[in-house]
């Protein structure tokens, strides 16, 4: 059998995995999806403020910056290219 394609899913601005996954397990069929091999990870921060889908979806939430932190280049959000 084939190898499936793989995609790396990220999910918007304060949201999370859990609810893209929800919310492309709700829209695709799933004859789609099982051709597939989606990976779902979660931004490396927890949401500091109000969500958009606050109400709609469980949290937690989590966003992929911080506008108010100055980022550290030795974490391990950074990747080397070298």
């Amino acid at each position: 059998m084939a190898r499936k394609p793989r995609f790396l899913c990220l999910h918007g601005f304060r949201t999370s995995a859990a609810i893209l996954k929800k919310q492309l397990t709700i829209k695709w069929p799933e004859s789609f999806l099982q051709n597939l091999d989606l990976v779902f990870i979660d931004a490396p921060y927890p949401a500091e403020g109000k969500s958009e889908v606050e109400g709609i979806f469980d949290p937690p939430y989590y966003e992929w910056f911080q506008f108010n932190k100055v980022p550290n280049p030795n974490s391990s959000v950074f990747m080397s290219f070298s």
